[in-house]
């Protein structure tokens, strides 16, 4: 009796194990997007949970010229004008509905300054965080851009982050 709980209970491991060994990696927090034609950091991003998918909301926008932030969730100064309603860019939930599908995320995600919709992945890769959109349907055509982790310090002095906990997503729509 005891061999077989012993075997039971090794099973329950192993597959638990094997569970966890499939799971995407865990992508919350704060990141850095960067410009392919730049090099130089576009915004920063807060992916969070929102009753078991994925969302992600821009927090703070840099400056094209300066590559200073110069707009976040407590000014929003820039509007996402190929969106309905024209909402702010800072606050906007650009990433959404992302679901665990083993090594990575899957979901949708908003081009703000476009007003499109494309599939989207997310996953890790050596502590940088890949992202890519690409058409829906049947052809993936796409891109990929790596963001770079993003540290609470790199925002404005006096920059409350928003407590996440508290989001509740609201999915953009394009014009």
């Amino acid at each position: 009796m005891n061999s077989k709980r012993l075997i039971a209970a090794a099973l329950a491991f192993a597959l638990l194990g094997a569970a966890a060994a499939s799971a995407a990696e865990n992508v919350i927090g704060l990141w850095k997007s960067i410009s392919d034609k730049t090099g130089k950091p576009q915004s920063i991003a807060m992916i969070y949970d929102y009753q078991g998918k994925l969302y992600g909301r821009i927090l703070a926008v840099y400056n094209d010229e300066t590559f200073v932030i110069d707009d976040t969730t407590a000014i929003r100064k820039y509007k996402a004008d190929k969106l309905v309603g024209d909402p702010a860019t800072c606050g906007l939930d650009f990433i959404y509905g992302l679901q665990d599908k083993g090594k990575e995320w899957l979901g949708l995600i908003m081009d703000p300054q476009a007003g499109k919709e494309y599939e989207c992945k997310i996953w890790k890769e050596g502590g940088k965080l890949v992202l890519r959109g690409q058409l829906k349907g049947p052809i993936k055509l796409g891109r990929n851009q790596t963001w770079l982790p993003a540290t609470p310090s790199e925002l404005p002095a006096g920059y409350a982050i928003p407590d996440s906990s508290t989001f509740v997503p609201v999915i953009p729509k394009g014009k």
